[in-house]
C-alpha cells in the first residue's frame, strides 16, 4: 500500500489546490462501478470500495475527513475500511448521504464553497447532488474535479513511491503476458487464456481489473467479452487488453499473440498497427498535444481504409483524465495502443502498452514484451 508519507504528499497537494480554488470542502463518492469510478475515494482515503454504492468521502480544507458507508447489506464495510483507510472517522448508516449533510453542518460549512468530485464524469450522481442542494440551500456547489486532478497529476509526475508502484504493476502485467504465451496452444480456450492472465496477476501480488478483455479468432475483432469456450487453432490471433492494480496504481497493456502464421491481410494490419505505435511514440517526444496525435492517428487509419476503435491513448496517470489540449509532461504515464478495424467491423488489430515520459522528454516503455504481433 502507499505509505503515510505518500498520504501526506497527497493531502497536502489536494488542500493546496483546494485553497487556490477557494474550496472549503470536497465531497465525492465511489460511483456505480469499480475502476475508475472509485479513484477519488481510494486515492484520498487508501480504502478500495469494492462494493461501491453508498460510499462517500468528505474532505475539508481544515478539519478531519470522514468516510461514510451504507449499511444496507451489513456493517462490515466500516470494519474493512478501518483496516486500511487513512481516514479514521468512519460512519455507517442506512442513508449515508444524510450523514454527509451532518458532517458539513458539524464543520460549520453550510454556507461554504463545496466541491463535488466526479459529477461531470458520472461518478457523483445527480440525485445525490440534488439532495445536498435541498438540505444545504446556502452552500455554493461547484465541480472540483479539475482542481483535484491537477494535484493528483503533479503527484504522479514527481512521486518516487508512485513510480515504484507503477513499475511493479507493469512487471505484473508482463507476468500475465508470459502466462498467456505459455498457454497459447491448440485446444486452449479463451476462458483458459483469460484465467491464465488473471492467475498470473493475482499470484504476483496484483489485483485484476474487472474490465479485462480478450478475443481470439483467425480474423479478430476487439473488444469482445466475456471469454468464449472456442478452441484455439493454427492461425488464430488473441488480443488481450489487461489492467493490473498494485498499490492503487492501475496501468494497462494490450498484447497480441498469433498461433503460427496469421492470414496475410491480417498480418499486414498488425504491421500497420505496429507502425502507428511507433509513430505515436515519436510524436509524443515532439511535445505535441494529445488531441493532435489522436487526430493524426485517426487520419492515418482512415487513409488506409480502416476505422478507429476506442481511444488510441488513454489511462492517464492516477486521474485517468486525459488533458487532450496539452502535451505530455515529464513524469506522465499512460497507455498507447493503436487500434482499428475494417469498415464492416469484421476484423481488427490492436497492440500497445504503458509508457512514461522521462525528465528529458523521451518515451520510456514500461512493459517488457515487444509491442508487435507475437507469433508462437
Amino acid at each position: 500500500m502507499p505509505s503515510e508519507k505518500e498520504r501526506h504528499r497527497r493531502w497536502q497537494a489536494i488542500r493546496k489546490s483546494m485553497e487556490k480554488s477557494n474550496f472549503d470542502c470536497i465531497i465525492t463518492t465511489a460511483g456505480p462501478t469499480f475502476m475508475p469510478a472509485t479513484k477519488y475515494v481510494q486515492y484520498i482515503s487508501n480504502y478500495v470500495p469494492f462494493a461501491t454504492k453508498g460510499a462517500y468521502l468528505v474532505f475539508p480544507l481544515k478539519g478531519k475527513p470522514q468516510l461514510l458507508f451504507s449499511n444496507a447489506i451489513g456493517p462490515q464495510f466500516v470494519h474493512m475500511a478501518s483496516e486500511t483507510s487513512w481516514v479514521r472517522d468512519i460512519v455507517g448508516s442506512f442513508d449515508p448521504i444524510r450523514d454527509v449533510v451532518k458532517k458539513i453542518e458539524q464543520l460549520g460549512l453550510q454556507k461554504g464553497r463545496l466541491g463535488i468530485l466526479g459529477y461531470s464524469s458520472g461518478i457523483f450522481s445527480a440525485s445525490d447532488l440534488d439532495y445536498l442542494r435541498v438540505h444545504l440551500p446556502e452552500a455554493d456547489f461547484n465541480d472540483a474535479s479539475a482542481a483535484v486532478n491537477g494535484a493528483m497529476n503533479e503527484i504522479s509526475r514527481t512521486s518516487e513511491e508512485e513510480l515504484k508502484l507503477l513499475r511493479k504493476a507493469c512487471e505484473i502485467l508482463d507476468f500475465s503476458f508470459d502466462a498467456v504465451a505459455e498457454a497459447f496452444k491448440p485446444g486452449a480456450t479463451e476462458c483458459d487464456l483469460w484465467a491464465a492472465a488473471e492467475h498470473a496477476i493475482i499470484k504476483n501480488g496484483g489485483w485484476p481489473q474487472h474490465g479485462n478483455l480478450v478475443t481470439t479468432a483467425p480474423r479478430p475483432i476487439f473488444p469482445r467479452a466475456p471469454a468464449s469456450h472456442r478452441d484455439l487453432s493454427l492461425g488464430d490471433i488473441g488480443i488481450f487488453e489487461v489492467t493490473a492494480i498494485y498499490g492503487g496504481v492501475s496501468p494497462q497493456t494490450c498484447y497480441a499473440i498469433s498461433l503460427g502464421e496469421p492470414q496475410p491481410d491480417v498480418r499486414e494490419m498488425f504491421k500497420f498497427c505496429e507502425g502507428l505505435y511507433q509513430f505515436s511514440l515519436a510524436e509524443l517526444e515532439k511535445q505535441r498535444p494529445f488531441i493532435d496525435i489522436e487526430q493524426d492517428l485517426a487520419q492515418r487509419i482512415h487513409n488506409a481504409g480502416f476505422e478507429p476503435m476506442t481511444p488510441q491513448i488513454h489511462i492517464y496517470n492516477m486521474t485517468d483524465e486525459m488533458p487532450m489540449d496539452s502535451p505530455p509532461q515529464p513524469g506522465d504515464y499512460f497507455t498507447v495502443h493503436p487500434n482499428f478495424c475494417d469498415p464492416k467491423y469484421t476484423v481488427g488489430a490492436k497492440l500497445g502498452d504503458c509508457v512514461r515520459m522521462t525528465k528529458d522528454g523521451k518515451v520510456e516503455r514500461l512493459n517488457r514484451p515487444p509491442a508487435r504481433l507475437n507469433i508462437i
